[in-house]
């Protein structure tokens, strides 16, 4: 009996206006990253690191290796970080999703982007182990990464979620 076990992962992205109503969503797949597959293989005899994520303006196609220079969010400075948006997990985040016997068990991540926070055209998102802009632009940090189908302008006045969900599968 063969098992293949699997991670995958999905990105919903909403943006809100001031007055807290929905302006744009955009659900996105994303590619576990090599490290990713390293970290949620080890979360079964280590603690747990601490989840952040980042925002990137490039449309630059996510890569599963870190080998692929350019594939991950550049460090503070860089054209492609969104300044300000290296931001820890929301208060009870990250937390269990849906278990269902046969349909996989999932973790679920969670960054809100405050209005003022992050105002950019975003492409893409990362969830990475730091909260230091710099430590996730090579991969070595980047667990997931999501490139959006669709950008997303968000204003000074608009807050952001991010809502990122990992479901490991068996068989």
């Amino acid at each position: 009996m063969k098992d293949n076990m699997r991670i995958r992962g999905s990105v919903v992205v909403e943006l809100f206006d001031a007055e807290g109503n929905l302006k744009q969503r955009e659900e996105d797949h994303n590619i576990v990253t090599d490290q990713g597959d390293i970290l949620f293989a080890s979360l079964a005899y280590t603690a747990a690191p601490t989840f952040n994520m980042k925002l990137g303006t490039a449309a630059t196609v996510a890569s599963k290796t870190k080998a692929n220079n350019g594939a991950f969010i550049s460090s503070a400075g860089s054209a492609d970080y969104v300044s300000g948006t290296q931001q820890a997990m929301d208060a009870t985040y990250p937390k269990a999703g849906t278990s269902t016997p046969g349909s996989g068990s999932q973790v679920v991540f969670k960054v809100t982007y405050a209005a003022g926070t992050g105002t950019a055209t975003i492409q893409r998102a990362s969830l990475c182990n730091s909260t230091e802009t710099t430590s996730c632009a090579d991969g070595t940090l980047t667990y997931a990464i999501a490139v959006l189908s669709s950008s997303v302008v968000k204003t000074a006045a608009d807050s952001l979620a991010v809502t990122w969900t990992i479901t490991m599968l068996g068989a």
